[in-house]
Protein backbone atom coordinates (compact mmCIF):
# COMPACT_ATOMS: atom_id res chain seq x y z
CA UNK A 1 0.00 0.00 0.00
CA UNK A 2 1.76 3.47 -0.70
CA UNK A 3 2.53 5.74 1.98
CA UNK A 4 1.09 9.03 2.73
CA UNK A 5 2.99 12.07 -0.08
CA UNK A 6 3.68 15.11 1.63
CA UNK A 7 6.89 16.98 -0.34
CA UNK A 8 5.75 17.57 -4.04
CA UNK A 9 8.12 18.50 -6.70
CA UNK A 10 6.58 19.43 -9.91
CA UNK A 11 8.53 20.10 -13.45
CA UNK A 12 6.91 22.40 -15.86
CA UNK A 13 4.93 24.67 -13.38
CA UNK A 14 5.28 26.98 -16.19
CA UNK A 15 3.24 26.24 -19.89
CA UNK A 16 0.00 25.20 -21.00
CA UNK A 17 -1.00 23.06 -18.32
CA UNK A 18 1.82 23.82 -15.61
CA UNK A 19 0.27 26.30 -13.93
CA UNK A 20 -3.26 24.94 -13.33
CA UNK A 21 -1.40 21.54 -11.80
CA UNK A 22 0.74 24.40 -9.32
CA UNK A 23 -2.09 25.53 -8.18
CA UNK A 24 -4.36 23.00 -7.14
CA UNK A 25 -1.42 21.37 -5.44
CA UNK A 26 -0.53 24.11 -3.45
CA UNK A 27 -3.78 25.12 -2.28
CA UNK A 28 -4.01 21.75 -1.11
CA UNK A 29 -2.40 22.33 2.56
CA UNK A 30 -1.18 18.75 3.52
CA UNK A 31 1.56 19.29 0.63
CA UNK A 32 4.71 21.61 0.73
CA UNK A 33 5.66 21.87 -2.95
CA UNK A 34 8.60 22.99 -5.04
CA UNK A 35 8.59 23.77 -8.43
CA UNK A 36 12.00 22.75 -10.32
CA UNK A 37 12.40 25.23 -13.18
CA UNK A 38 15.04 25.10 -15.47
CA UNK A 39 17.96 28.73 -15.41
CA UNK A 40 17.47 29.81 -18.45
CA UNK A 41 13.10 29.67 -18.27
CA UNK A 42 11.52 33.25 -18.01
CA UNK A 43 9.07 31.70 -15.96
CA UNK A 44 8.21 33.28 -12.87
CA UNK A 45 5.72 31.85 -10.03
CA UNK A 46 3.91 33.11 -7.15
CA UNK A 47 5.60 35.00 -3.88
CA UNK A 48 6.16 32.19 -1.88
CA UNK A 49 6.55 29.56 -4.19
CA UNK A 50 9.84 27.09 -3.68
CA UNK A 51 11.98 27.06 -6.55
CA UNK A 52 14.85 25.07 -7.63
CA UNK A 53 16.66 25.99 -10.51
CA UNK A 54 18.69 23.15 -12.74
CA UNK A 55 19.89 23.48 -15.81
CA UNK A 56 19.10 22.99 -19.23
CA UNK A 57 17.81 19.65 -20.31
CA UNK A 58 17.43 18.40 -17.06
CA UNK A 59 20.54 16.82 -16.38
CA UNK A 60 20.71 13.48 -14.53
CA UNK A 61 22.88 14.25 -11.75
CA UNK A 62 21.17 17.52 -11.06
CA UNK A 63 17.62 15.57 -11.75
CA UNK A 64 18.58 12.86 -8.64
CA UNK A 65 19.64 15.61 -6.40
CA UNK A 66 16.86 17.86 -7.37
CA UNK A 67 14.52 14.91 -6.40
CA UNK A 68 15.90 13.79 -3.04
CA UNK A 69 13.98 14.28 0.14
CA UNK A 70 10.78 14.24 -2.04
CA UNK A 71 7.83 12.15 -1.82
CA UNK A 72 6.42 12.96 -4.96
CA UNK A 73 7.20 13.64 -8.49
CA UNK A 74 5.08 15.46 -10.73
CA UNK A 75 5.85 15.83 -14.48
CA UNK A 76 4.02 18.45 -16.84
CA UNK A 77 6.25 18.33 -19.61
CA UNK A 78 6.04 20.69 -23.04
CA UNK A 79 7.06 18.77 -26.41
CA UNK A 80 10.37 20.54 -26.44
CA UNK A 81 11.68 18.27 -23.28
CA UNK A 82 9.19 15.29 -23.58
CA UNK A 83 12.59 13.42 -24.78
CA UNK A 84 13.51 14.02 -21.00
CA UNK A 85 10.71 11.54 -19.49
CA UNK A 86 12.28 8.42 -19.08
CA UNK A 87 15.31 10.21 -17.32
CA UNK A 88 13.03 11.95 -15.05
CA UNK A 89 11.41 9.29 -14.14
CA UNK A 90 14.57 7.17 -13.50
CA UNK A 91 15.83 9.80 -11.37
CA UNK A 92 12.99 10.02 -9.47
CA UNK A 93 13.69 6.49 -8.74
CA UNK A 94 17.20 6.87 -8.00
CA UNK A 95 16.25 9.69 -5.88
CA UNK A 96 14.29 7.50 -3.60
CA UNK A 97 10.51 9.36 -4.40
CA UNK A 98 7.75 7.40 -3.82
CA UNK A 99 5.38 8.58 -6.47
CA UNK A 100 4.96 9.76 -9.76
CA UNK A 101 2.61 11.89 -11.89
CA UNK A 102 3.43 10.79 -15.36
CA UNK A 103 3.48 13.46 -18.31
CA UNK A 104 0.75 11.59 -20.13
CA UNK A 105 -2.09 14.15 -19.72
CA UNK A 106 -4.63 14.13 -22.86
CA UNK A 107 -5.52 11.24 -25.73
CA UNK A 108 -6.36 7.79 -24.93
CA UNK A 109 -3.35 5.90 -25.88
CA UNK A 110 -5.54 2.50 -24.75
CA UNK A 111 -7.09 2.75 -28.57
CA UNK A 112 -4.97 0.56 -31.12
CA UNK A 113 -6.55 2.30 -33.69
CA UNK A 114 -6.07 6.26 -31.94
CA UNK A 115 -2.18 4.67 -31.83
CA UNK A 116 -2.10 3.72 -35.25
CA UNK A 117 -3.37 6.73 -36.27
CA UNK A 118 -1.82 9.40 -33.91
CA UNK A 119 1.97 8.98 -33.59
CA UNK A 120 1.62 10.91 -29.75
CA UNK A 121 -0.20 8.97 -28.55
CA UNK A 122 1.36 5.79 -29.78
CA UNK A 123 4.75 7.86 -27.33
CA UNK A 124 2.30 8.14 -24.40
CA UNK A 125 1.57 4.47 -24.73
CA UNK A 126 4.91 3.70 -24.83
CA UNK A 127 5.67 5.43 -22.13
CA UNK A 128 3.28 3.69 -19.74
CA UNK A 129 4.71 0.06 -20.67
CA UNK A 130 8.14 1.91 -19.82
CA UNK A 131 6.10 3.07 -16.74
CA UNK A 132 4.88 -0.88 -15.65
CA UNK A 133 8.27 -2.30 -16.72
CA UNK A 134 9.86 -0.11 -13.47
CA UNK A 135 7.49 -0.71 -11.01
CA UNK A 136 9.12 -2.38 -7.55
CA UNK A 137 8.03 -2.07 -4.12
CA UNK A 138 8.35 1.98 -2.86
CA UNK A 139 8.29 3.70 -6.24
CA UNK A 140 4.84 3.43 -8.24
CA UNK A 141 3.46 5.84 -11.01
CA UNK A 142 0.02 7.49 -12.31
CA UNK A 143 -0.87 8.54 -15.60
CA UNK A 144 -3.69 11.12 -16.18
CA UNK A 145 -6.05 10.86 -19.26
CA UNK A 146 -8.42 13.75 -19.60
CA UNK A 147 -8.78 13.72 -23.19
CA UNK A 148 -8.71 17.69 -24.73
CA UNK A 149 -7.66 20.71 -22.75
CA UNK A 150 -11.38 21.78 -23.55
CA UNK A 151 -10.71 25.75 -22.14
CA UNK A 152 -7.62 26.04 -24.15
CA UNK A 153 -9.01 24.66 -27.15
CA UNK A 154 -11.86 26.91 -26.86
CA UNK A 155 -9.49 29.79 -26.64
CA UNK A 156 -6.80 29.22 -29.38
CA UNK A 157 -8.53 28.23 -31.75
CA UNK A 158 -7.76 24.60 -31.88
CA UNK A 159 -11.09 23.27 -32.11
CA UNK A 160 -11.47 25.83 -35.47
CA UNK A 161 -13.78 28.34 -33.50
CA UNK A 162 -12.72 31.73 -34.07
CA UNK A 163 -14.67 33.66 -32.07
CA UNK A 164 -13.82 37.58 -32.53
CA UNK A 165 -15.18 36.65 -36.27
CA UNK A 166 -17.96 34.51 -35.16
CA UNK A 167 -16.80 31.70 -37.59
CA UNK A 168 -16.50 28.02 -36.90
CA UNK A 169 -15.18 24.73 -38.74
CA UNK A 170 -17.30 21.52 -37.85
CA UNK A 171 -15.83 18.39 -38.46
CA UNK A 172 -18.31 15.96 -39.93
CA UNK A 173 -21.67 16.96 -38.88
CA UNK A 174 -20.56 17.76 -35.20
CA UNK A 175 -22.18 15.71 -33.92
CA UNK A 176 -19.76 12.60 -31.98
CA UNK A 177 -19.55 13.37 -28.22
CA UNK A 178 -16.23 13.32 -26.62
CA UNK A 179 -15.00 13.87 -23.37
CA UNK A 180 -12.92 16.97 -22.53
CA UNK A 181 -11.65 18.46 -19.10
CA UNK A 182 -10.74 22.00 -18.38
CA UNK A 183 -7.28 22.61 -17.33
CA UNK A 184 -8.45 23.75 -13.75
CA UNK A 185 -9.90 20.27 -13.28
CA UNK A 186 -6.50 18.55 -14.63
CA UNK A 187 -4.81 20.37 -11.61
CA UNK A 188 -7.36 19.40 -9.65
CA UNK A 189 -7.18 15.51 -10.47
CA UNK A 190 -3.37 15.60 -9.56
CA UNK A 191 -3.84 16.93 -6.33
CA UNK A 192 -6.23 14.33 -5.71
CA UNK A 193 -4.39 11.59 -7.32
CA UNK A 194 -1.31 12.80 -4.68
CA UNK A 195 -3.58 12.44 -1.59
CA UNK A 196 -5.15 8.78 -2.82
CA UNK A 197 -1.91 7.38 -3.95
CA UNK A 198 -2.83 3.91 -3.06
CA UNK A 199 -5.82 3.67 -4.78
CA UNK A 200 -3.72 5.22 -8.22
CA UNK A 201 -0.94 3.61 -7.90
CA UNK A 202 0.55 1.72 -11.08
CA UNK A 203 -2.31 2.78 -13.50
CA UNK A 204 -3.95 5.24 -15.83
CA UNK A 205 -6.95 7.32 -14.40
CA UNK A 206 -9.97 8.22 -16.80
CA UNK A 207 -11.15 11.79 -16.14
CA UNK A 208 -13.46 14.25 -17.72
CA UNK A 209 -15.15 17.24 -16.72
CA UNK A 210 -17.80 16.99 -19.40
CA UNK A 211 -18.94 15.18 -22.48
CA UNK A 212 -20.02 17.29 -25.64
CA UNK A 213 -19.94 16.99 -29.19
CA UNK A 214 -18.62 20.53 -31.44
CA UNK A 215 -22.17 21.05 -32.22
CA UNK A 216 -22.67 21.63 -28.26
CA UNK A 217 -19.48 24.18 -28.01
CA UNK A 218 -20.39 25.69 -30.86
CA UNK A 219 -24.40 26.16 -29.39
CA UNK A 220 -22.38 27.26 -26.12
CA UNK A 221 -20.40 29.67 -27.93
CA UNK A 222 -23.24 31.21 -29.26
CA UNK A 223 -24.89 31.93 -26.30
CA UNK A 224 -21.62 33.28 -24.83
CA UNK A 225 -21.14 35.76 -27.09
CA UNK A 226 -24.62 36.39 -27.50
CA UNK A 227 -24.00 36.02 -31.12
CA UNK A 228 -26.83 33.53 -32.95
CA UNK A 229 -25.60 34.02 -36.28
CA UNK A 230 -21.87 32.15 -37.46
CA UNK A 231 -21.03 31.70 -40.30
CA UNK A 232 -20.47 27.73 -40.55
CA UNK A 233 -18.12 25.57 -42.66
CA UNK A 234 -17.93 21.56 -42.45
CA UNK A 235 -14.68 19.45 -43.12
CA UNK A 236 -13.91 15.55 -43.60
CA UNK A 237 -12.49 14.03 -40.37
CA UNK A 238 -10.75 11.36 -42.64
CA UNK A 239 -9.45 13.78 -44.97
CA UNK A 240 -8.39 16.38 -41.98
CA UNK A 241 -6.28 13.09 -40.72
CA UNK A 242 -4.90 12.49 -44.20
CA UNK A 243 -3.48 16.17 -44.48
CA UNK A 244 -2.17 16.35 -41.09
CA UNK A 245 -0.62 13.22 -41.42
CA UNK A 246 0.92 13.51 -44.44
CA UNK A 247 1.98 17.32 -43.26
CA UNK A 248 3.86 15.59 -40.13
CA UNK A 249 6.18 13.55 -42.87
CA UNK A 250 6.36 16.33 -45.18
CA UNK A 251 7.70 18.77 -42.28
CA UNK A 252 8.14 16.85 -39.11
CA UNK A 253 6.04 19.71 -36.97
CA UNK A 254 4.53 18.93 -34.19
CA UNK A 255 2.05 21.39 -35.25
CA UNK A 256 0.77 19.13 -38.09
CA UNK A 257 -0.60 16.90 -35.47
CA UNK A 258 -2.98 19.00 -34.14
CA UNK A 259 -5.12 17.57 -36.74
CA UNK A 260 -4.67 14.35 -35.79
CA UNK A 261 -5.35 14.83 -32.14
CA UNK A 262 -8.74 16.57 -32.75
CA UNK A 263 -9.28 13.57 -35.19
CA UNK A 264 -8.60 10.94 -32.01
CA UNK A 265 -11.49 12.94 -29.97
CA UNK A 266 -13.84 12.78 -33.19
CA UNK A 267 -14.35 9.44 -34.38
CA UNK A 268 -16.70 6.73 -32.42
CA UNK A 269 -13.98 4.28 -33.11
CA UNK A 270 -11.24 5.87 -31.44
CA UNK A 271 -13.20 5.79 -27.76
CA UNK A 272 -13.01 9.20 -26.82
CA UNK A 273 -15.97 8.48 -24.13
CA UNK A 274 -13.44 8.39 -21.51
CA UNK A 275 -15.83 6.92 -18.65
CA UNK A 276 -15.84 3.83 -20.83
CA UNK A 277 -12.32 3.34 -20.13
CA UNK A 278 -12.51 3.08 -16.70
CA UNK A 279 -11.79 6.01 -14.30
Amino acid sequence: MASALRNVAIVGASGRLGPFILKAVQDEPAFNVTVIARHNSAATFSAGTKVVRVSDGYPDEEMVEAFKGQDAVVLSLGFQAEHRHSALVQASIKAGVKHLVASGYGANDSNAAVREMFPIAACKAQMVWELKSLEKPGWSWTAICCGLFFDFCITSGFFGFNIPSHTAQIWDSGVTKFSATTRTNIGLSVAKVLACPAETENRSVYISSFECSMNDALAALKKATNVDEWTVTHVDTDEQIKIGTEDFKTTGSMMAMGKPALASNLKEAYGAILRSWGC
